[in-house]
């Protein structure tokens, strides 16, 4: 989230209302979705949760919004903006290294070491945060003074010279990108390029090299600047037109004179900045859904101005217009949520939470908890496996052949390809991996598998089964019965056995269990099987169905 450092006494004055510093923590700040961070005199800093208002993120842009709350100013801000006779001719080479450009012209700036702190930290956070590290957004502002007629913005040869910000020797672009910290910090945005941008005046002395660096000559503002040339670049016009925006509201807010620059992309001529304002439909039922209640339209109204809006009614829905700058505009929903700002969500009444139903657990969870405190009681150690699998842990390593298995289609390993038609090979795979631990290993899970099933809806079956293993010498067909005998005693479950054949255990020690409609099977692991998973200790297991 963005955070911004600002002067209290310079937001009251911007604003014209003195403010308290209760004032400002519980109501200021949460109007223009911030929080106060640290309060200390004269100094604010203030993080500002909307990523997608950049024209918050600065001194100027949270006064303009603020004063739509204390009602100093209402409805659209109001932007006069003066034709100048300055074109940038665009060169069309710049299409795949960096096309857009938009400009503009700024006079009659007081430029004081405060609102210069404040100009650089706006300029860098849009370029940053909404220019995403200048990729989208890279702005530049000059000394007008020092710019002769028209610009020149075109794809340049690496060996053209000029002096960087901050540098007294002329380096060509290419040792730019190699020498100057915002050259090496920044140049994989010109990877790969043959040519750069270079912005030039009527006399080719250069403004700046876009996105990188401004030359010195007329790149460095100063307390004695007093008219300022603002360059925004990137890819999509709209986006930039933005920032440009953002930077001109600023600087008209402190008293500038803004001016409009013609930007000639040779068949295409457009002017920037308009400061047209946007306009979006909202539905008057969204509103009153979204809010709970009817809101009369006049009431409607006063919370939109606040918002720094205006609004037009028709039978079902309002027509809003907002300032082109705002970029956070792209759904009804989003006008519905700063009338909610507006109104100040704590004075919505909230209605009292009517339930068709009782939520209760379910039978089958309550089920599988007492078979995990069973079997916890039986000194048995609790063990989670994944239910994605592989089919040869599943079907090979266990001698079946034509096992079905619920597939993934297109698995990014085949270790985790099947989901787990049995819990036991996955539990033979958990000794193997803890040979080294101390004998007898009895171990359970109480887990989900999945069966294919025409008759199910979605193909697939889905059972809950609690498996238990012993290893250890002492592990057999007896040894595992006792526990079966012990856990269907603690359900009060009646089962039977029946003598069963199996390729993954031992002949004549497995049986198939009933127990009710649940079915199982239980029995020793097979030598074959054991080898296969890398165990020399007898394994003796059994598997239920809980659902």
């Amino acid at each position: 989230m963005p955070t911004i450092e600002i002067s209290k006494k310079d937001l009251e004055t911007l604003l014209g209302k003195k403010l308290s510093d209760t004032e400002l923590r519980e109501k200021a700040a949460l109007f223009v979705k911030g929080e106060i961070e640290e309060l200390e005199g004269d100094r604010i800093k203030i993080e500002l949760k909307d990523t997608t208002r950049p024209d918050l993120w600065s001194v100027e842009g949270l006064a303009r919004e603020l004063a739509g709350l204390y009602g100093i100013k209402r409805g659209l801000p109001k932007f006069k903006v003066y034709k100048s006779n300055v074109k940038v001719r665009v060169d069309p080479k710049l299409k795949d290294i960096r096309p857009k450009g938009a400009y503009a012209i700024a006079k009659g700036v007081k430029v004081s070491e405060h609102f210069l702190v404040q100009l650089i930290q706006l300029q860098e956070k849009l370029c940053e945060t909404f220019g995403r590290k200048r990729k989208e957004v890279a702005i530049g502002i000059f000394d007008y003074d020092k710019v002769e007629g028209n610009l020149r913005y075109y794809a340049a040869s690496p060996d053209t010279r000029f002096v960087p910000l901050g540098f007294t020797t002329e380096l060509s672009l290419q040792e730019i990108l190699e020498q100057h910290p915002k050259g090496i910090e920044y140049r994989k945005l010109l990877e790969g390029k043959r040519l750069y941008p270079l912005l030039v005046d009527e006399r080719d002395e250069v403004l700046s090299m876009p996105p990188i660096i401004n030359s010195e000559y007329s790149g460095k503002v100063t307390t004695e600047t007093r008219n300022l040339f603002i360059d925004v670049t990137g890819f999509n016009q709209e986006t930039i037109n933005i920032a440009l925006e953002i930077v001109c509201a600023a600087l008209h807010d402190r008293g500038a004179r803004i001016e409009s620059v013609t930007v000639d992309y040779g068949k295409e001529k457009i002017v920037t900045p308009t400061f047209k304002a946007k306009s979006i439909k909202v539905p008057l039922a969204l509103i009153e859904k979204t809010l709970g209640e009817a809101i009369p339209k006049g009431k409607l109204k006063k919370y939109i101005e606040m918002k720094r809006m205006c609004c037009k009614f028709s039978k079902k829905h309002l027509t809003v217009q907002y300032p082109s700058y705002r970029a956070d505009v792209m759904h009804p929903i989003d006008i519905v949520e700063d009338i909610l700002i507006a109104m100040d969500y704590n004075s919505l009444q909230p209605e009292p939470v009517v339930l068709a139903c009782e939520g209760s657990e379910l039978e089958e969870r309550k089920l599988i908890d007492a078979v995990r405190e069973i079997c916890i009681g039986m000194q048995l150690q609790e063990v989670l496996t994944l239910t994605l699998t592989s089919k040869k842990k599943q079907q090979e390593k266990m001698l079946l052949s034509s096992e079905e298995f619920v597939e993934l289609e297109n698995p990014l390993s085949n270790e985790f390809a099947v989901f787990r038609k049995s819990i036991i090979p996955e539990l033979l795979d958990f000794l193997a991996k803890n040979k080294h631990c101390a004998y007898p290993q009895q171990i359970f899970e109480v887990g989900k598998v999945l069966h294919l099933n025409e008759n199910s809806e979605t193909g697939v079956e889905e059972k809950n089964v609690v498996c238990i293993a012993l290893s250890g010498k002492e592990a057999n067909f007896n040894e595992i019965k006792r526990f079966l005998d012990a856990l269907c005693c603690a359900l009060s479950w009646k089962y039977e056995l029946k003598r069963a054949e199996h390729k993954a255990f031992k002949k004549g020690l497995c049986a198939v269990i009933k127990a009710g409609d649940k079915q199982g099977i239980i029995g020793e692991i097979s030598k074959d099987v054991l080898q296969n998973f890398g165990l020399k200790m007898p394994v003796a297991v059994l598997e239920l169905e809980l659902s």
